[in-house]
């Protein structure tokens, strides 16, 4: 990220370029017209922890890279940019990095020893640094530009209802829920510079301003009331569960953003919203947004790949094709442990992670290349694997996969052990398309292997058909 223009005049010791790497620390995103209660560039401080134990080494970043600092003491408050402690493990490499912000308190010196949950650095004061502030319970309209506020098929009695709030003693015109065929209730802004600005309302939208009112920039001119959240008890949350194991496509799907880039409203198409998402290298993603749904962007807000555009429920599907694997196993394991951990019940990981593994076994062909697949098939990763080893060992074009999620139903189906596929579900559909295929299992995995009393190959089992030679020892 770059956050100077060509032009600006900057200082010395001033970061001219920041670089978000995988495994720091990557701020959360802040909700939009968050009140914000620290400046722009403001250290904000916390206690560091060690994870490892080694000997602390002080770095300082000079230009594009690192140097060595030495002129650290126990107690030394920070006032530098760009400080840096390594922990080096015992052959002086390096095992964790961490940057140290100003207004910090170093606990040791420069070539210390550290241990494991050592406290590096802590802050100078106990009291926690709030970075903003916002309402959860209702997504805010605001004026962009200073301006005088209009009121559009607003008429209270058929569009909006005046209703009283006992907290702030004060009435205000609520948006009702019901509207007639073809009336939108919108709040126009006229502004300085003779453009005008639309906001279209919701239903149930407070407004907060009045018809011929002066506003200045972001003053909030009303505010959406989240949707109610639905039950959290375990009744609620097991569909939840079946519906992520057996990878269904939700029916009320978010739209997740594809690409980094910035939001723009393109014109509405019938009963939809056409967001459109410009990246820097002048591509543009398109999409149309039922009118129902929430929009959580707004115009020129820049957005980044996998990042919410409207309400609704993430799809899987859609987590793998654009964040990938990784957080998708991230994923669907925070969903289930959600529900789970609502009602006590402990679970470890790792019986999740397995389950997932296998929803993820199989992968889809792309590219064929020299090989015998056929593009758009579905099968395991491991014939894949083989498949690509062997074309490669004699110089050919190895085939392209992308990866495919599927429900654990499907996923036992689709083994590539017969007796494995038929002892779940569709027995006779398994095994008359395996005779016509003339299909051959080799008991390569667990489930076969133990329906018909044979060593599994896990442990010692691995090396069951391995001829090994041994021979005696000499003295």
């Amino acid at each position: 990220m770059i956050p100077y223009k060509s032009g600006d005049k900057i200082e010395k010791n001033e970061s001219i370029v920041e670089v978000i790497k995988e495994g720091w620390n990557i701020p959360n995103r802040i909700p939009y017209a968050s009140e914000l209660k620290v400046k722009d560039g403001e250290p904000v401080v916390q206690t560091i922890t060690s994870h490892a134990s080694g000997v602390i080494k002080f770095y300082k970043l000079i230009g594009d890279y690192l140097e060595r600092f030495n002129d650290i003491e126990e107690g030394h408050l920070v006032v530098e940019k760009g400080l840096f402690a390594v922990i080096a493990d015992d052959k002086n490499r390096e095992a964790v990095r961490y940057y140290i912000p100003r207004n910090s308190v170093i606990k040791f010196a420069d070539n210390s020893n550290i241990v494991k949950n050592d406290n590096i650095a802590t802050p100078t004061s106990s009291e926690q640094t709030v970075i903003a502030e916002w309402d959860p319970y209702s997504y805010p309209i605001i004026a962009e530009e200073n301006g005088t506020i209009s009121f559009e098929d607003i008429t209270p009695g058929i569009t909006v209802d005046e209703q009283f709030d006992e907290l702030t003693g004060q009435s205000r015109l609520v948006v009702n829920e019901y509207l007639p065929s073809g009336v939108k209730p919108t709040l126009v802004v006229a502004t300085e510079k003779g453009e005008i600005l639309r906001y279209q309302l919701d239903p149930k939208t407070a407004i907060f301003v009045q018809n011929g009112e002066k506003v200045e920039q972001a003053k909030i001119l009303g505010r959406i009331p989240k949707a109610v959240a639905k039950s959290k008890d375990i009744t609620g949350g097991l569909p939840r569960v079946s519906e992520l194991f057996e990878a269904r496509r939700p029916k009320n799907a978010t739209v997740i953003a594809e690409v980094d880039g910035t939001i723009r409203f393109g014109k509405p198409l019938r009963n939809k919203e056409r967001i459109i998402i410009d990246t820097y290298a002048g591509k543009s993603y398109e999409y149309l947004v039922d009118k129902n749904h929430q929009i959580f962007v707004h115009e020129g807000e820049f957005v980044h790949s996998g990042e919410r555009l409207t309400d609704g429920v993430v799809s899987s599907h859609d987590i793998l094709r654009i964040l990938g694997e990784k957080a998708l196993h991230t994923y669907i394991i925070s969903e289930i442990q959600q529900v789970y951990r609502s009602q006590g019940v402990a679970i470890s990981d790792k019986h999740i992670e397995v389950i997932v593994s296998q929803m993820l076994r199989q992968v889809k062909i792309v590219d064929s290349g020299n090989t015998k697949l056929i593009v758009g098939d579905l099968i395991s990763r491991r014939r894949f694997k083989e498949e690509n080893d062997r074309i490669i060992n004699i110089g050919g074009e190895p085939a392209i996969a992308e990866p495919v999620l599927l429900g654990v139903t499907r996923a036992a189906i689709t083994s590539d052990s017969v007796i494995s596929s038929a002892s779940f579900q569709e027995t006779t559909k398994v095994l008359t398309t395996a005779s016509i295929a003339a299909k051959i299992d080799y008991l390569e995995d667990l489930k076969e292997n133990v329906i018909l009393g044979k060593t599994i190959p896990v442990g010692t089992g691995l090396y069951k058909d391995v001829e090994f030679k041994i021979s005696a020892k000499r003295a």
